[in-house]
C-alpha cells in the first residue's frame, strides 16, 4: 500500500470518527435513552488511523493511551445508559471534568498533528488550524462555572456558543474530509 492510499485510509477513518463524535442520534429503549452512533465507535475508528499514520507522523502515537482510555470510558458510559438510564462518570464532578480536559487536549493535539501532516505535503492547513482553536476556546468557555441560566446575557451568549460550536464542528468535519481528497486513492499511472 503506498504511503498516499494509507494517509486517506487513516485521513477517512478520523473523518467519519468525528461525525460519530459529533453527531448524536438518540433512541428511545425501555425509558432510556442510547446513542446510536456512539462515541466509542469514533474512538475507535480514531485509534485505528493513529496506528495507520504512526510512521508518518510520530507525535501522534503519544496521543494512543488518550484514545484509548477517551473509548473506554465512553464505551462504558454507553453500556451504562443502556442499563442505568445516566453516564456512570456523570456521578463524578471531578472525572467528568477530568475526561472533558483530556478530550479538549486530545482533539486539539490530533488536529494539530494533522496540520502538520497537511503541511509536511504541501497542503495549506490554516482553516484546520482556525477550526481547531475556536473548537477548544468555545469548549472551555462552556466550561466555566458561571450561571449560564441566571442571567439573560449569559444564557444568550451560551446559546451563541452553542450555535458557534455546531458550525465549527460542521466546518471542521468538511475540512477533514477535504484534506482527505488532496491524497488520491490510487496511485498516479506511471508514464
Amino acid at each position: 500500500m503506498t504511503d498516499n492510499i494509507r494517509i486517506r485510509r487513516a485521513l477517512s477513518k478520523i473523518a467519519w470518527g468525528y461525525v460519530l463524535l459529533y453527531l448524536d442520534f438518540n433512541l428511545s429503549v425501555n425509558g432510556h435513552t442510547l446513542n446510536v452512533l456512539p462515541n466509542w465507535a469514533g474512538y475507535l475508528l480514531i485509534f485505528s488511523a493513529i496506528m495507520l499514520l504512526g510512521s508518518e507522523l510520530r507525535s501522534l502515537l503519544l496521543l494512543k493511551p488518550f484514545c484509548v482510555l477517551l473509548g473506554v470510558v465512553s464505551a462504558v458510559n454507553w453500556v451504562w445508559v443502556l442499563l442505568a438510564g445516566q453516564k456512570l462518570t456523570g456521578r463524578f464532578f471531578l472525572v467528568s471534568i477530568l475526561l472533558i480536559c483530556v478530550g479538549i487536549y486530545f482533539r486539539f493535539q490530533m488536529l494539530t498533528d494533522l496540520a502538520q501532516l497537511a503541511e509536511d505535503n504541501g497542503i495549506r492547513a490554516d482553516s484546520l488550524r482556525l477550526c481547531r482553536n475556536a473548537e477548544a476556546v468555545i469548549q472551555v468557555l462552556l466550561m466555566l462555572p458561571l450561571p449560564w441560566e441566571e442571567y439573560d446575557a449569559l444564557t444568550l451568549l451560551s446559546g451563541a456558543l452553542l450555535v458557534s460550536g455546531l458550525l465549527v464542528c460542521a466546518f471542521l468535519i468538511y475540512q477533514l474530509f477535504v484534506l482527505r481528497n488532496f491524497f488520491p486513492e490510487q496511485a498516479a499511472p506511471q508514464a
